[in-house]
């Protein structure tokens, strides 16, 4: 009885690694199959030197010229009492102008304080990447705008008074600064 058990157990085994090694012999030849020959091979050189065409395929549909970026770095050195902090800081600011009257805005920043004697366990101080604000701008006209922001200040640079000030000149954002008006 035990023999007979041992035989069958041993059939079922065999007809499965024939199963498998048939299997594993015929996919490569279905797989293989597909392709028989490309008509016109592709130069990616090529491809990405020459100007878009199609904006909506692959990466096309970002468009370059409407995209602008400007950089500013700082550094600086303060002292009291006998005790110093350095800074370095790397601001980011992205535009990219999405339709006519639809501009996304991203501000983000990196800042590093290689030197602190002055306040070592304030959490204010701590180095590393930042997101300022992120605005998303609607203006069809000269007389109507609407904007979605986002900005996140540090608590030391909150002024509301500023804000609230009705002789200050109008900004509605971090990013009009920058701006002629």
């Amino acid at each position: 009885m035990r023999n007979l058990i041992f035989t069958k157990i041993l059939d079922l085994q065999i007809s499965i690694f024939i199963f498998t090694v048939i299997i594993v012999l015929i996919i490569p030849y279905l797989v293989f199959g597909q392709l028989k020959s490309q008509d016109k091979p592709v130069r990616i050189k090529q491809e990405i030197v020459q100007p878009i065409q199609d904006k909506f395929l692959g990466l096309s549909i970002f468009d370059p010229s409407k995209f602008s970026m400007s950089h500013s770095i700082s550094m600086s050195y303060f002292t009291l009492g006998g005790k110093g902090i350095s800074q370095s800081l790397y601001l980011n600011t992205m535009s990219y102008q999405i339709a006519s009257p639809l501009l996304l805005r991203v501000q983000w920043g990196i800042q590093n304080f290689p030197y602190n004697t002055l306040a070592k366990n304030n959490p204010v101080f701590e180095s590393g990447l930042f997101l300022s604000g992120a605005e998303l701008q609607y203006k069809p006209s000269d007389k109507l705008e609407m904007r979605l922001q986002f900005n996140r200040m540090p608590n030391y640079m909150y002024n509301r008074y500023w804000y609230d000030n009705p002789l200050r000149p109008y900004r509605s954002s971090l990013w009009d600064w920058d701006e002629k008006k």
